[in-house]
């Protein structure tokens, strides 16, 4: 069988042994990718007898002996390659005929060929097993060892006890790497039965403690002669201290760990922690100063520095003057004004009672509309500090929660992080795209939020990381969204949802006026002078350039007609005049080029069968032209439904017919010369292209097949919507104020809306229902007098 093989510099894995190994070089990043593939995650770990080469290519310049790992977890340090975690399974030899090393993976065979011992084998095995217990037991007051874990470690198989005493006692204390050590290990590897195995570690074993205890206890005397044993009991700690610091002194082991805990003690005892944090802070830095490896300690440090920056005390100073907030939302977003009054009186609230238990506001609209930035400028009128965290195609529970630390690599969720980010206890805390969060096997992040958003638990939020709860309930949360429907269930009933709707032209007019053209001007170094925007060239530009909800893709037109004028200056530098330029629409063809997008206006002729019906969109409202036609070619009775419409609208189409069939007479068709049984009906939405769907068209459906019967034409400065139902009534719709809006630009000035939606017309602007006729019908019979009455 192949395995990949993994050379190393310096690194000796024995049998039963766990070690970490840092894989940095192209061809060892390969066996690590090919070993993944695998369902083994089996790998052969090589070392070369030169560690300072940095390719080898021959085989002569490996150690005859390798070991065949398994692969328990790998870390992808991305341009810094693998850190991987490995556990020794045997001694192994790789089979190759060639010279060079030109390949991957290769044949391999066991050192041992027989692991059945005999039972003389056995006994002797066990003695030395007890030699090898009693040299390492011997050496138990120079290293932190004691007799239960020396028990529990003889009381493993024997052949794994005696390869992992040799793993941790012929080993590199000091850090440096050391030939011998690398050759010891290579020699256990060699032993081709376990008796020779258990001999060779045992010898080695008993010359390196033996050296290590002489030179310890010169240090010891040393020590003693250094420092007066007769101090008292409470200067014991500090005694200890003094001595270990004296022992590494003496091994030239000194580093900057001492450094480090006397920086991070100094530190617990200038911040004001809670007192199970406080605790938690000494006991962490006890056992950092007490870690064997350097591994260790940096995850201990790294931990103690995550645990002391967050803040558990300190508060940021909030501005409680409501006025001043409003300026400054007034100053930095138009219009929106039942959300500015909204978000006041939350605000108004939470100043009176900083206290209080109330729900988290969520700002829902499409892209581009402000939602982010109105929690910024929110942000900043409360002097708040302000921390965003997004939550786009967050699937993984640990992403909020954080990971155990017991995982390699692990880290706090993205809420203790922001905290960290923060610095006080009291931000500003934006959950943005709440909606984008998604489910998978590796748990439900919107469970892990319910923690952080429910006001009842979010005091004592628990992250797996920190392990110590952490106080939210100072935090000021806002989230964002793009899709109601799309908010996990649970969250909603912790939120309050504002309602952003699309912006009209004008509000997109006014903004450019007042926020986009005076940064992006700021931004080129322009004079306002020099590049003259009116009204009529922004309209052109929002209507025919853009089709939006927000104003993002208008911000990117200014600044591109902005960056084509600055392109015209420098080609004409030589011409000292730079006389101001009006921005007309030849201007913007030239700069932005042909005109991308149209809206629907109405038709200057009446026909028969043509009904202007209203649409909500996107990017605001729109026109929808309902055309009907029929005739008497086919074989009857037949309807045609084209101009890609979906389910609901289709179903108002065949509302509308039985509606009509029902009452035809009524209505002004003479069933004399129509009968439905020998004519063919066709209903078309121009823009097929366009998916269409919604139960809002029915009125309009139901008056131009009408029209069409009838062969009487609608008047086209009208337009209609509405839900049509089998009896007559209309019914509700949504999205008045785009509809409205977007009918006016197109013409029309008179337009049926049901009764029910008078409440919405508050929102459409007054200078449009000064100028257009608003009738507002409850049944159809209504409808069909403003009509055709």
């Amino acid at each position: 069988m192949k395995k990949p093989i993994l050379i190393s510099r310096a690194i000796v894995v024995l049998p039963y042994e766990t070690t970490t190994i840092e894989v940095g070089r192209p061809k060892s990043i390969q066996a690590i990718d090919l070993a993944k593939q695998s369902s083994s995650k089996e790998i052969i770990v090589i070392s070369q007898k030169n560690i300072d080469t940095d390719e080898v290519v021959n085989f002569d310049e490996l150690y005859k002996v390798g070991t065949l790992v398994k692969i328990k977890s790998i870390v992808d340090n991305f341009d810094d390659g693998y850190s991987i975690e490995v556990e020794g399974i045997k001694a192994v030899y790789i089979n190759s005929d060639s010279e060079v090393i030109d390949a991957i993976e290769y044949e391999y065979e066991d050192v041992i060929t027989n692991p059945i011992l005999s039972t003389k084998d056995e006994v002797a095995i066990n003695e030395i097993n007890s030699e090898i217990f009693n040299t390492i037991n011997k050496r138990t007051k120079h290293k932190d060892i004691t007799f239960e874990n020396m028990h529990a470690l003889i009381s493993l198989e024997k052949e794994k006890f005696a390869y992992l005493a040799a793993a941790t006692y012929i080993n590199d204390y000091d850090g440096e790497i050391k030939e011998k050590t690398i050759k010891d290990r290579i020699n256990i590897l060699l032993q081709p039965n376990l008796l020779l195995v258990h001999e060779t570690i045992l010898h080695f074993l008993f010359d390196q403690l033996v050296d290590k205890r002489v030179i310890e206890e010169e240090v010891e005397k040393m020590i003693a002669d250094k420092i007066n044993n007769n101090l008292q009991k409470q200067q014991r700690e500090f005694f200890l201290r003094e001595k270990l610091k004296v022992v590494k002194e003496q091994l030239g082991e000194l580093s900057s760990r001492e450094e480090d805990a006397d920086k991070i003690r100094a530190k617990i005892e200038q911040l004001e922690l809670p007192p199970n944090v406080r605790e938690r802070a000494l006991a962490e830095l006890n056992r950092f100063e007490s870690a064997m490896s350097s591994n260790e300690s940096s995850v201990i440090k790294s931990y103690l520095d995550w645990l002391l920056d967050l803040p558990w005390t300190q508060q940021g100073v909030d501005n409680t003057d409501l006025m001043s907030v409003r300026t400054h939302l007034d100053d930095n977003h138009y219009g929106i004004e039942k959300v500015k009054e909204r978000i006041l009186e939350y605000l108004a609230l939470r100043m009176r009672n900083p206290n209080l238990k109330g729900p988290i506001i969520c700002l829902v609209g499409p892209p581009g509309v402000g939602k982010t930035s109105l929690v910024t400028s929110i942000a900043q009128a409360l002097n708040k500090k302000f921390v965003k965290v997004s939550l786009g195609g967050v699937r993984d529970e640990s992403e909020i929660r954080g990971h155990r630390k017991t995982y390699v690599g692990a880290m706090p969720g993205r809420i203790i992080k922001g905290m960290k980010k923060a610095g006080v206890v009291n931000p500003l805390f934006l959950l943005d795209e709440i909606d984008k969060m998604t489910s998978d096997q590796r748990g439900d992040p919107a469970a892990a939020m319910l923690e952080v958003l429910d006001p009842e638990q979010n005091k004592n939020f628990s992250d797996n990381y920190i392990e110590e709860e952490y106080d939210l309930s100072k935090v000021m949360f806002m989230a964002t969204a793009n899709y109601y429907q799309q908010i996990p269930y649970a969250l909603i009933d912790r939120l309050e949802v504002i309602e952003l709707s699309s912006y009209t032209a004008i509000e997109k007019r006014e903004i450019a006026k007042s926020h986009l053209l005076k940064r992006i001007f700021t931004d080129a170094k322009l004079n306002e002078n020099e590049l003259i925007f009116n009204d009529d060239a922004l309209d052109f530009i929002i209507n025919h350039y853009t089709k939006e909800a927000g104003v993002r893709e208008l911000d990117r037109q200014l600044g591109h007609i902005v960056r084509k004028y600055i392109v015209e200056t420098y080609k004409n530098k030589n011409n000292k005049s730079k006389p101001s330029v009006e921005v007309d629409e030849a201007v913007i063809i030239k700069y932005l080029g042909k005109i991308k997008f149209d809206f629907n206006k109405k038709e200057e002729t009446t026909i028969p069968g043509i009904v202007n019906g209203m649409a909500y969109t996107a990017a605001g409202g729109d026109l929808l032209p309902i055309e009907v036609n029929h005739s008497t070619n086919g074989k009857g009775g037949n309807i045609t439904i084209t101009g890609n419409l979906e389910k609901t609208m289709n179903e108002s189409v065949s509302v509308a017919l039985g509606f009509v069939k029902a009452n035809a007479e009524k209505y002004g068709i003479d069933t004399k010369k129509v009968s439905f049984k020998e004519i063919d009906i066709h209903v078309h939405v121009p823009s097929g292209g366009i998916p269409k769907d919604g139960p809002s068209a029915g009125i309009a459906i139901t008056t131009a097949i009408i029209s069409s019967l009838s062969q009487r034409p609608v008047r086209t400065t009208l337009s209609m919507t509405g839900e049509i139902m089998l009896r007559g009534n209309v019914g509700i719709i949504g999205g008045v104020k785009e509809k409205v809006i977007s009918a006016y630009r197109a013409g029309v000035r008179e337009i049926i809306l049901p009764i029910d939606d008078e409440r919405y017309l508050e929102d459409v602007p007054k200078y449009i229902l000064d100028d257009i006729k608003i009738h507002l019908v409850k049944h159809y019979d209504e409808v069909y007098n403003i009509v055709f009455g």
